[in-house]
Order: C-alpha cells, then sequence, then structure tokens
C-alpha cells in the first residue's frame, strides 16, 4: 500500500518530465526570440556600421599609400641629387680622360684643357640649372660654365654664409679620396637666392685638377613635388572618389576639379572657413577623421553628409584629404540589409522545426523514462528500507559501543576517586580499634576518627553522584554554563590526571549555550582521554591548555583544547573522525571522536575540527593537538 507521499512521488515522475519539456521548449524559445531580436537589430546596425567603417578605411588607405610614396621620394630626394649628379660629372670626367689619352703625346696641358673647356662650356642638365666647373688642387678657378669672369681667379678662402670655406673643403676631401660629395650654400643665379646645394667632385691626378657640379635641393624638391602632384593628379578611383591636397596656407594644390589648382580656399570659399581651418588643424597634429555637412566649392553633387580623412605632411606642409558622401552609400546599404532579413526568416522557419521536432522526441522518450522510474522507484524502496535497518542497527551498536567505552573508563575514575577516602576510613578504623584494644581510646580520639570516617562517607557519596548525574540518561536540552560543564568533567577525570601529573590551564569566558549537558560532556571526556593517553608519554611538561572566547560581536563561541603532546601525524590528522580508526590497537574502539563529531554537530549544530598548534608557555615552545569547537550562544 503506497502512502499518499509516495503517490504524488510516483504522478511526478509521470508528469514532471512532460511539464518540464514543454516549460523548457517555451522558455528556450521564448529567450531565443527576444535574443534573436536583439541580434538581428544588433546585425542590422553592424551592417551599417561595418559598410560606413570599410569605407573609411578605403579613404584611409588611400590617403596612407599618397603619404607614402610622398615621404618615400622626399626621403629619396637627396640620395636621387648625389645619383643624378655624379652621373653628369662622370661623364664630363670621361670627355677629360678621353681627351687627355688622344693628345697627352702631341698637345700640351694648357691646350688640352682649353680644349676640355670648350667642350664644357655649353653642357647644361636639370632644366639648364645644371653645369660644370673646374678648379686645380690649389683653389685656382680654371673653368666656369656660367660665370667666366671667375676663371684664373682663387676662391682658395671663398665662404658661403655659414662661414664654410667652400673650395678647401673640396680640396681636402679630395686629397683624401679621388672623388667626394659635398655641400654648400651658393647663390642661384635666376632669383639671386643663396639654397643649399649638393656637388660631387671628381680629381683627375693627371692634370691634378678636378672637375664638379651641383644641384640646388630646393629646385629639385620643387621639381619632385610637382612629378608628385602629377601623379596623385593622374589617379583614378571609383565610386568617383578623389585625392585633394591643399598645404597649410589654403593653397590648392590639387583637386578633382582642376578650375581649383592654384587658388587660395579662403578667399574663394570663405563662409566654410571653419570647416577648412578644422582639416588644417588634424593635419598639423597629424591624422584624424572629420564629419560635417559639405557646402563647399569642391562637393559638385547632390549628397551633403560626409567623411573625410585627413592627414598631414609636415615636411611640405601639406594637408592630404579624401572623403566619401554617407548618404550616397543608402541603396547599397539597404540591398545588404534586404539579404539579412531574408537569412533571418530562414532561421526562425528552422528553429521552429528544431524545437517541435526535438519537444515530440523528448515526450515520447519521457513516457519510456517514466515507466522505467516508477519500476526503479519501488525496487529502490525496498533497498532503502532495508538499508535503514541495517544502519539503525549499525549505531545503536556504535552508540553503546561508546557507552560501554565511558562507563569502563568512568569504572576506572571511580576506583581511583575511591581509594584516598577508603584508605582514610581504613586506616582511622584500625587504629580506632587498636587504641581500644590497649585501652587508651579518648573520648576525642574517637570523635576526630569517627569526623574522619563521616567525611570521607561524605566525599564517597558526592563521588556517586557525580558520575550518576553522568550517566543519568537526560534527553532534554537545557541552557547551561560551558564553565560548569568544564569544572564537572574534570571532578569525572580528576584523579586519573593527578596520577600522571598533568596540569590544566584554563582561560574561559562565561558563556551559555543550548544543547545536551550530559553529551558535551561526553565529547570533552573522550578528548581528555585521548590528550591524557598521550602525554603520559612525555616525560615533563604534561599540560591541557583550556581556552573559551566569544566570537562574531558575542553571537558565537570558540570552545578550544590543546595539549604539549606533540600533536598528530599529517598522515592520519585527515581520518581521526573517521568510526573504527584509532592508533591505540586492541585498547582503542575508534569510535570516541566519530561520536564526538556527531554530537556536536547533530546535537549542537556546531563544529569540531582538529589541527597541530605551535605556541609558548612559561618560555617554553610546545607543540600539540588542538581541537576547536564552535557553537552558537544561547542568550
Amino acid at each position: 500500500m503506497l502512502s499518499k507521499k509516495e503517490k504524488y512521488i510516483l504522478n511526478v515522475i509521470k508528469y514532471f518530465p512532460i511539464v518540464i519539456i514543454l516549460i523548457t521548449a517555451l522558455t528556450t524559445s521564448y529567450l531565443f526570440l527576444n535574443e534573436h531580436e536583439k541580434h538581428y537589430q544588433k546585425e542590422l546596425q553592424q551592417v551599417k556600421d561595418n559598410f560606413i567603417q570599410s569605407q573609411e578605411m578605403k579613404i584611409k588607405n588611400e590617403v596612407d599609400k599618397i603619404y607614402e610614396y610622398i615621404d618615400f621620394h622626399k626621403k629619396n630626394n637627396e640620395s636621387s641629387i648625389k645619383k643624378y649628379v655624379k652621373e653628369q660629372v662622370d661623364e664630363a670626367y670621361s670627355i677629360l680622360k678621353g681627351l687627355y689619352s688622344k693628345y697627352k703625346d702631341t698637345k700640351t696641358k694648357d691646350e688640352i684643357i682649353q680644349m676640355y673647356k670648350a667642350s664644357l662650356r655649353n653642357m647644361r642638365f636639370l632644366n639648364n640649372r645644371g653645369y660644370f666647373y673646374v678648379y686645380d688642387m690649389n683653389g685656382n678657378n680654371i673653368f666656369h660654365a656660367i660665370m667666366p669672369t671667375l676663371e684664373g681667379h682663387s676662391l682658395y678662402y671663398h665662404k658661403d654664409i655659414t662661414g664654410k670655406e667652400i673650395i678647401q673643403s673640396m680640396i681636402n676631401g679630395l686629397k683624401k679620396k679621388p672623388e667626394i660629395y659635398d655641400e654648400w650654400y651658393w647663390h642661384e643665379p635666376n632669383s639671386n637666392q643663396v639654397k643649399r646645394k649638393i656637388g660631387y667632385h671628381k680629381l683627375f691626378k693627371p692634370f691634378n685638377i678636378f672637375v664638379g657640379s651641383g644641384e640646388y635641393v630646393e629646385d629639385f624638391e620643387n621639381e619632385l613635388k610637382e612629378r608628385i602632384i602629377n601623379y596623385i593628379s593622374s589617379i583614378k578611383y571609383l565610386d568617383n572618389r578623389f585625392i585633394s591636397i591643399i598645404d597649410y596656407k589654403g593653397n590648392i594644390i590639387t583637386t578633382k576639379d582642376k578650375k581649383l589648382i592654384g587658388k587660395n580656399i579662403f578667399k574663394l570659399d570663405d563662409k566654410n572657413k571653419d570647416i577648412y581651418e578644422k582639416i588644417f588643424f588634424i593635419a598639423r597634429a597629424g591624422e584624424n577623421y572629420i564629419n560635417f555637412k559639405d557646402s563647399t566649392v569642391f562637393n559638385n553633387t547632390k549628397f551633403k553628409d560626409v567623411i573625410t580623412f585627413v592627414k598631414g605632411y609636415k615636411d611640405w606642409h601639406w594637408s592630404i584629404i579624401s572623403s566619401f558622401y554617407t548618404d550616397s552609400l543608402k541603396d547599397e546599404i539597404n540591398s545588404r540589409i534586404v539579404l539579412l532579413k531574408q537569412d533571418d526568416h530562414k532561421v526562425l522557419i528552422n528553429f521552429a522545426l528544431i524545437v517541435g521536432i526535438l519537444c515530440f522526441i523528448m515526450i515520447i522518450l519521457s513516457f519510456y523514462i517514466t515507466k522505467f522510474l516508477e519500476k526503479s522507484f519501488f525496487t529502490y524502496q525496498k533497498k532503502i528500507l532495508k538499508e535503514i535497518e541495517i544502519n539503525r542497527e549499525k549505531d545503536n551498536m556504535m552508540a553503546q559501543q561508546s557507552k560501554m567505552a565511558a562507563m569502563g573508563e568512568m569504572i576506572a575514575n571511580i576506583a581511583h576517586q575511591w581509594r584516598q577516602p577508603l584508605s582514610v576510613i581504613s586506616t582511622a578504623v584500625t587504629g580506632l580499634k587498636f587504641e581500644k584494644e590497649l585501652g587508651i581510646l579518648e573520648d576525642k580520639n574517637f570523635i576526630r576518627g569517627m569526623d574522619s570516617i563521616h567525611e570521607s562517607v561524605i566525599h564517597l557519596s558526592k563521588t556517586i553522584d557525580d558520575f550518576r548525574n553522568f550517566f543519568k540518561p537526560n534527553k532534554n536540552k537545557t541552557i547551561f554554563n560551558l564553565k560548569d560543564v568544564v569544572d564537572k568533567t574534570l571532578k569525572l577525570l580528576n584523579s586519573q590526571f593527578n596520577i600522571n601529573e598533568i596540569y590544566f590551564v584554563k582561560n574561559i569566558e562565561d558563556v551559555k549555550i543550548h544543547g545536551l549537558e550530559n553529551e558535551l560532556i561526553q565529547v570533552l571526556i573522550n578528548i581528555l582521554n585521548n590528550s591524557r593517553d598521550e602525554l603520559k608519554k612525555k616525560p615533563e611538561d604534561r599540560f591541557i591548555f583550556i581556552d573559551i572566547k566569544k566570537i562574531d560581536n558575542n553571537k558565537k563561541v570558540k570552545f578550544y583544547i590543546k595539549d604539549t603532546a606533540g600533536g598528530i601525524s599529517q598522515n592520519i590528522i585527515k581520518s581521526i573522525f573517521e568510526p573504527y580508526f584509532t592508533t591505540k590497537g586492541e585498547e582503542g574502539t575508534g569510535i570516541g571522536l566519530h561520536m564526538s563529531k556527531q554530537i556536536i554537530e547533530t546535537s549542537f549544530k556546531g563544529t569540531i575540527e582538529v589541527r597541530n598548534a605551535s605556541f609558548k608557555y612559561n618560555d617554553k615552545d610546545f607543540r600539540g593537538a588542538e581541537f576547536i569547537m564552535t557553537f552558537d550562544i544561547s542568550n
């Protein structure tokens, strides 16, 4: 016959899985659809953002490539000058070498030099900026293509605006190597401005003269800028994009609309001055994006929302600019959103089919599982009842063993407690009898003997009461003082500890707890007897410390018991609360500490733990086992 509770359990087994499956399906569907909607909206936004970001990356990459192209040629500008000038000087040198080889045996040095000067006089390069000059190694000018008035004069001490002695520097360099590069400042013929010049010189040793040429760095760089601008202007981008370059003063260097090139943007489009100043501010700082409504002269479209990437090339004070219009991308973004919606619709249909199929399968499975569980329930019910009965018998046996062990200890303690008073009674009776036989018994000696016997009898009676109170089967929980429990325990064990010279050091606060007093006394007896057995092995310093302290704002109490017996081996310390675990061989039962743990945790709802503690007492170092019990304080 099944009880109501058992029938309830069977009904739960039958119907609970189906309910759970349906609830899970509905909950999962709700959560999925909710998250899916969030994810869908996020994806929509992501499509827009990603597309915008991809366009941003495009214009940034375009600007970066232009920047790298400019920077590469700018950094190689001087090396290009050196390479080009060297090629020209090498050619002029080969002419002199050829003349020397041909006429060295038929003409004089001066005649060969005159022929050489004639061949160089009209040679020009670098858009007529490049020419040749010849000096001897004493600094005398032999030939100058554009300043013939210098010929025949010494320029050995001539200095440029930096104070550099130009010809001396060339001569000193050629004394070390037959060909050198050098740089100096010289008047540029067309503008008459002093500009930095890079030159190359080559020594012709047979005549001890050198030929050279140079190029103005600024002029060469200006030509480089023109070549770069022509290259940028020739680049064609998809989507109608373009690269613009404007210098920091607002001069348009290149842009899509050729009519704007060469004009100043501030004069041409003063109403958008703030936008241009922001662009130049970004260029001076480095690089960044800027968004604005485009009404500038650069916009010849119907679109307005523009994103512009700006990067400054500081060496030339150029702002490199590329842009795109976000409102021109709407059609392309919308087409991508339509594809995303179609994919999303397919996902929802597939999800609904999967959920329906899974629910059907799970319900069928749950039907067979519940049948199996119902059979298993009855099988396990029988096994559980059998195990409960076995465990009950086992617990009763363990409790009985614990009581018998405690009773054995108590009988031994009673024997020790009674020895002294029985010895006093025996001595008094023997003495009185002896005096009576000799006829010397006086009344005062008789009274003194009777008093001694009476006191011993009272002590015996009190000892019986103490032990009877311990064994009294009181199962009613009460509120009691821990100090009283300690005193009662020590009274029961006093004789055994005194005989073995074991001393107690107490530090006890006034604390009350709720529970079975006698069961706590049994726990203390188990712990203290174990300490006594270990301390007996020590020759001296046999101490047991009992400390009781309030914690957690007087809500709980810690009960410490530690000894000086050396501690418990780490190999076994985790096992001492296990049933039938003992280190005493046949003398131990292995149930004392196990029962103690059950009492603390079950009857008192407290905790008990053990550890090895190192400490000082009377300026001596000790080590021993420390038991720590924790209880709730009862007010």
